[in-house]
């Protein structure tokens, strides 16, 4: 069985130009809070979860942070804390989904197996993967995705 059998066409998205607060307001209409982010022809530019949303929150780029982390002797600083953090009520327009978004991608053909396709989740410890085709979007895949359609080829559901 392939990707392009089971997976999910129909798929919600948003654009770099989302604000933050348009953002949020998607994510309370939908169980989805993971979105892929697309330019206006489809093509695939990025990832947006609910966890890129703690960026905001980082007194320090990520890069810097992650230099931070990798020196020895410093200790390592304690987990930025939202509900102490200093935010204007203007970063809801500030920050949008171009700032905040995942670019370091890992997407799949529709024409690879769901079997690859769940060792490729086990390897990258992600459970959703965006099908493109020539960069652009044209599918979601996910573990719940493959487990229905095994579920089904067993008879365990119809």
């Amino acid at each position: 069985m392939k990707v392009k059998d089971i997976m999910t066409k129909e798929v919600l998205t948003v654009k770099r130009s989302t604000t933050l607060r348009d953002l949020i307001k998607f994510f309370l209409k939908t169980k989805f809070h993971t979105l892929p982010v697309v330019e206006d022809d489809g093509r695939l530019v990025g990832i947006i979860a609910l966890a890129d949303i703690l960026k905001v929150f980082q007194r320090h780029s990520t890069t810097l942070t992650q230099m931070l982390k990798a020196i020895p002797f410093l200790t390592e600083e304690e987990e930025e804390d939202l509900f102490l953090a200093d935010i204007s009520p203007a970063t809801r327009m500030l920050f949008l989904v171009d700032d905040l978004m995942n670019v370091n991608l890992v997407t799949v053909n529709e024409d690879v197996s769901i079997k690859e396709v769940r060792s490729m989740m086990k390897l990258h410890r992600i459970e959703k993967f965006p099908v493109v085709k020539d960069g652009y979007l044209i599918g979601i895949i996910s573990l719940f995705d493959i487990i229905l359609a095994v579920f089904k080829e067993k008879g365990i559901i119809e």
